[in-house]
């Protein structure tokens, strides 16, 4: 009598699966979109520095809270926070759209 086939996945199956993501800061990203995903993320937060560095005291980008990953902080003469944008995959999307159409500096803006 033939083995019934299941539903289950295997061990093997579920990492052959985990092997298909690569960990960037505490995000997974697809194996096949990471390096592209890592060289925008890094173009995004280097024009976000270059701008808010103009704009505000001081940029840098921070490691600060392990459930939001990492960010670049803009802060003020005195050290308050003044705009913070969290480099996940959603804002790096949509900046990047923003960069195609030379608008980064309006998207950042949006973070203030």
């Amino acid at each position: 009598m033939a083995k019934k086939p299941t539903n289950r996945t295997s061990k093997h199956q579920r990492r052959e699966k985990e092997e298909e993501f690569v960990q960037i800061d505490i995000f997974k990203v697809p194996a096949q979109q990471a390096e592209m995903y890592n060289v925008l993320r890094e173009a995004v937060a280097e024009e976000s520095l270059e701008i808010w560095g103009a704009e505000f005291a001081k940029a840098e980008r921070v490691s600060d809270n392990p459930e939001e990953g990492e960010a670049v902080v803009a802060y003020d003469a005195e050290g308050v926070e003044q705009a913070r944008l969290y480099l996940n995959p959603s804002n790096i999307s949509q900046a990047q759209k923003a960069r195609d159409k030379d608008q980064l500096a309006k998207f950042l803006e949006n973070q203030l």
